[in-house]
This record gives C-alpha cells, structure tokens and sequence, in this order.
C-alpha cells in the first residue's frame, strides 16, 4: 500500500517530487496551480473512493522538485516522467487527468498531444482556453522576454500602470490585487519570471484539443467558480460549444477563482471520481 508521503524520481539531473494516494486500478494525475504544490489535492486523495490512484507531481520550481535543466519544462519533459512513474509503480494507462489553473494549461496540453493516454479529463479553472496576450508577449518573445526580466528587477512603472488603471477603472479589483501580490516582493517576481518562462512550452490549441476530444469521445468536466474574475466560466463555455457537448459538462461552484479548497470537495469529488453525463 502506498502513503500519500512524497515520493521522488530522477530525471537526468532532477528529482521530481509527487505524492500518491490509494492503490485502485483507476489512475489520475493531477496537476497543481501557479505557487501551489502536489499536496493541494490531499483533501481529495484523501477521500477518493478505493476504485482510484491520485498522483500529483510538484511541477518544476513548485513545491519539493528539484529542477536542473534550466528555464525549459516541456510537455514531451513532462510526458516521460509520467511514463517514468506510471513504470515504476507498474501502473497501467490509459488515465484521468485533472488540473487546476495553471494545471489545468498542462492538462489541455496532454489531451493535445496524447489523447490516446488519456481516458478523462476533469479541469478547474483551467487556463490555457484564451490566450494572455500579456504572457505571450513576455514568454514567447525575445524583446517581450527581456522586457519581463527587467520588470521582475525594477517594478516601479509597472505598480504606476496598475494603479493608474485601477484608479480609471480599466482593471477590475480581483486581476489588480492578483497582480500587485505577485510583483510586490523581490522573492514574487524571481519566481514569476522563473516559473513563467519555463512553462512557455505549454501552449494548448482550444479548436484542435476539442477535436481530439470528440473523436475519442473523451469525457470532460469542466469545473468553475462562477464569480471568478481570473479564469471566466464563458471561456469554458466557449470551449464546450466546439462540438463537445456531448462528452462535456460545465459545472459552476459558488466561489472566485480559489475552487481548490477542501471546503468545495462535496462538489469536486463526484466529477473527479466519476464520468461526466455523456448528455451534456
């Protein structure tokens, strides 16, 4: 039987840390959001049923990793050391993905990719349906990369647009306060710039995943809080009228943004254990 302790497995010269909960034939990864760890899904391992295995990586410069191999994490990195785990512990494919946020980006960019791993997909809040601009820009560009280095060191113009922009109401309160913490501390913007670029790789394709998903017949949960500011419910909305209906549900949690909280498992749990209504 396995503890839901951590657990680690090299790659070259990294150590990927992850935590595994149950010991049942249905697999699931899982993968966390921006500054969070593995460990955020311990309120779900914990009470999933004994049908399932939850595995939660800490993604690269998250949690207990150990990442060596510069500012570069790519999906094809990624799906190796899931292979890599999947061996280890003689677990079968295909699986359940799920992802939260930042996760659920990860989680679009698998379905992309390996749409024949993959035999559900549950998704919080996933980023990754609309393109940020502004994270193009300053991942995807040289002169937008150089640019976002050079903030992260000397904020100052930035902490003057933002507030200028709250001031004429030209950014609502929730992204205002959402960026201001994440540029206020010098150890923040270190990690920002850090984490940011080296997800860079993971740029999932809306239209062409849905056609993955439909010609596999895929179910998909698509899990949101229905005031969230950040990541709109109407982006997932979008993506479900691709022609999935019919494997996709949409379903809207009263809250913001922070939907991974032990205090909404009565809502997550039977979409993460089971299948969504193939009725849409």
């Amino acid at each position: 039987m396995f503890s839901p302790a951590g657990h680690f497995i090299p790659y070259k010269a990294s150590q990927l840390h992850y935590y595994i909960w149950g010991t049942g034939p249905k697999i699931l990864f899982a993968f966390h959001g921006y500054g969070e760890s593995g460990d955020s899904f311990a309120f779900i391992g914990d009470a999933l049923n004994a049908d399932h295995t939850l595995i939660a990586l800490d993604l690269p410069f998250h949690g207990l990793t150990v990442w060596k191999e510069g500012l570069l994490f790519t999906p094809a990195q990624l799906y190796e050391i899931m292979n890599n785990i999947v061996t280890h512990h003689n677990f079968q494919a295909p699986w359940g993905l799920i992802g939260y946020s930042m996760g659920g980006r990860i989680v679009l960019q698998l379905a992309e990719n390996h749409p024949e791993s993959i035999d559900k997909l549950v998704l919080l809040a996933p980023d990754g349906l609309k393109v940020n601009i502004w994270y193009w820009v300053a991942t995807h560009t040289v002169p937008g990369n150089l640019l976002f280095r050079w903030t992260m060191r000397r904020p100052g113009w930035l902490f003057l647009l933002l507030r200028t922009s709250h001031a004429l109401h030209l950014v609502n309160e929730s992204i205002y306060k959402f960026a201001v913490h994440y540029i206020d501390d010098r150890t923040v913007r270190h990690d920002l710039y850090t984490r940011w670029t080296a997800m860079r790789k993971f740029r999932p394709r809306p239209g062409v995943i849905a056609a993955k998903i439909r010609d596999r017949e895929i179910p998909v949960s698509l899990i949101y809080g229905r005031y969230d500011r950040i990541v709109r419910w109407e982006w997932g909305e979008r993506f479900r009228k691709m022609g999935i209906e019919a494997t996709c549900r949409l379903t809207l949690v009263d809250t913001g943004h922070q939907l991974l909280r032990p205090q909404y498992l009565q809502a997550l749990l039977p979409l993460v254990e089971n299948d969504p209504d193939r009725t849409g």
